[in-house]
C-alpha cells in the first residue's frame, strides 16, 4: 500500500468558503483520504458536525479510524446520491449547512495499482469505486457490444478515437479476456494512429 500523503487541492480556500458556522452541520460527500473533512473539523465548535460519505472501503477504513477519536463526526458507507436520505435519517432534513464534493478518483485510487484505476502500473481491469459492489471493467467489457463501448468512450470519454479503439477491444476480447490494466492501455495505444501519439 502507498504511504504517501494525499494533498487536497484548494483545501483553505474550499473549506474557507464553506465554514461559515462554527455550531452547523456539514457533509463531506466525497471523503477520501480526509484532508477535507480534517481542515473542517478543526473549524467546527463542540456542536458543529460533520457528515462524511464515501463508496471506497479504503476510505471508510480511513473515516472510522479518524472517528474513534472525533464524536462530531459521522461516517456513511455509500455513495453521494444517499445524501439527501442519510441527512434525513439523520434527523437533520433542512438543517444542512454546506456540502463539500471533491468529485473525481483520488490519488491514494491512482498510486495502488490492485484498484486498476492505472495504466502506469499493471494490476487488475477493476475500476470500481466500490470493489465489493458492481462489475468489474473486466466484467464490463465482456459482457458489452461495440457500440455500447464506443458510446462509452465517446460520450464520457470524449475520445475521437472511440470506434477504433471499440473495435479493437472486441477483437481482443474475441481471443481472451482483457482483465490488466497494462493489457487495456497497449490495446488503446495501438488503436489510436501514430501521428497521433
Amino acid at each position: 500500500m502507498n504511504t504517501k500523503q494525499h494533498q487536497p487541492v484548494l483545501l483553505q480556500r474550499a473549506v474557507d468558503a464553506l465554514v461559515t458556522n462554527e455550531d452547523g452541520f456539514y457533509l463531506d460527500a466525497t471523503f477520501g483520504r480526509g484532508g477535507h473533512s480534517q481542515e473542517i473539523l478543526s473549524r467546527l465548535g463542540e456542536q458543529g458536525r460533520l457528515m462524511v460519505f464515501d463508496r471506497d472501503p479504503a476510505a471508510i477504513d480511513v473515516a472510522m479510524k479518524l472517528k474513534a477519536s472525533e464524536p462530531r463526526l459521522l461516517v456513511v458507507h455509500s455513495e453521494f446520491s444517499a445524501l439527501q436520505k442519510s441527512v434525513e435519517e439523520s434527523g437533520k432534513s433542512g438543517m444542512v449547512d454546506g456540502v463539500l464534493l471533491d468529485l473525481g478518483v483520488s490519488s491514494p485510487q491512482l498510486d495502488q495499482a490492485e484498484r486498476g484505476f492505472s495504466f502506469q502500473a499493471d494490476g487488475p481491469l477493476d475500476m470500481r469505486m466500490n470493489p465489493e459492489q458492481g462489475m468489474s471493467a473486466t466484467e464490463w467489457i465482456a459482457t458489452r457490444q461495440e457500440a455500447e463501448i464506443v458510446s462509452v468512450l465517446f460520450e464520457f470519454g470524449e475520445e475521437r478515437f472511440a470506434r477504433r479503439i471499440a473495435a479493437a477491444i472486441v477483437k481482443r476480447q474475441q481471443l481472451e479476456p482483457i482483465t490488466r490494466t497494462a493489457d487495456l492501455a497497449e490495446i488503446v495505444k495501438a488503436a489510436i494512429p501514430r501521428w497521433e501519439k
